[in-house]
């Protein structure tokens, strides 16, 4: 009798943490929503620092390529060492800029990419930024902009995107002129 008891409450339980877990699942389209409207957009058009209630910073053995042009910024390790999070100001073409880059760090037991829904994604994400989306982007690049007519100047967000997945994102905005 104790045995089947165990095992009643043994399979209540296996029931209940599937249920958590199905209900509060986060998707990766859910990471990157949050990555480009809690964090990179908020940055590059404020200057407030992003990612400050996630990941770590990278330590001296964790194998993260960083941009050198990028200064006045900062970089974390962010989705349990899935991607590497860099920001700070770069100097474009005459001006300097705001970024905030993603990049996917490359493991055997990791996907290097945000697995996104494939429908919709162009139109998804544009409404989410409020950006005007690219239409005649190379293949494997998104782009979103202010204005499609001036893709070097003002908000952009560009990613290297593929059937469903997203390895890459780059968030830019002009700092104001002083």
């Amino acid at each position: 009798m104790k045995r089947w008891g165990f095992l009643t409450g043994a399979l209540l339980a296996a029931i209940g943490v599937w249920a958590f877990y199905a209900l509060t699942g986060v998707s990766d389209d859910d990471r990157l929503a949050s990555v480009l409207t809690d964090h990179c957009v908020p940055y590059v058009q404020t200057g407030d620092a992003p990612f400050s209630d996630m990941g770590r910073t990278p330590g001296v053995f964790d194998d993260v390529p960083l941009r050198d042009a990028v200064s006045d910024g900062g970089a974390r390790l962010i989705y349990d060492g899935r991607f590497s999070a860099q920001w700070g100001t770069i100097d474009g073409v005459g001006r300097a800029s705001r970024i905030c880059e993603i990049s996917p760090i490359y493991t055997e037991r990791r996907t290097p990419a945000f697995e996104v829904r494939a429908d919709g994604f162009t139109a998804r994400y544009a409404d989410l930024l409020g950006l005007v989306a690219e239409q005649n982007t190379a293949p494997n690049i998104a782009g979103w902009y202010e204005d499609p007519t001036q893709q070097d100047r003002g908000l952009r967000v560009v990613m290297i995107a593929g059937d469903g997945i997203v390895s890459n994102v780059v968030v830019m905005d002009d700092l104001p002129d002083e």
